[in-house]
């Protein structure tokens, strides 16, 4: 959080940018190992937004709410991401070293 906090808001739009658009060109192409790359581009486009939703949460006067409720579903979002990245990469992983 505090690494978040710390960047500066260019940096925060371009890590959601990129997580975003690079998750969905890998979710098209489909390349071996696709699910936990997608996975990887989604966290790092979540930690981009959360960034982003948590600075403007600090500055805003309204609509507090909101930003809130967005900022913690973009966490639920990376760690939901985070979590499918381990697991589909150990299986992934594992179904080639059994086979």
């Amino acid at each position: 959080m505090s690494r978040a906090r710390r960047s500066s808001d260019r940096r925060l739009a371009v890590d959601a940018a990129i997580g975003i658009v690079l998750a969905a060109v890998i979710a098209i192409l489909r390349p071996p190992l696709w699910i936990p790359l997608t996975a990887l581009a989604a966290c790092l486009g979540a930690y981009g937004a959360w960034g982003i939703l948590d600075r403007e949460l600090g500055d805003a006067a309204a609509g507090k709410r909101a930003l809130s409720v967005g900022r913690g579903f973009v966490a639920v979002v990376g760690a939901a991401a985070a979590l499918l990245f381990g697991i589909s990469l150990f299986f992934g992983l594992l179904g080639q070293w059994i086979s």
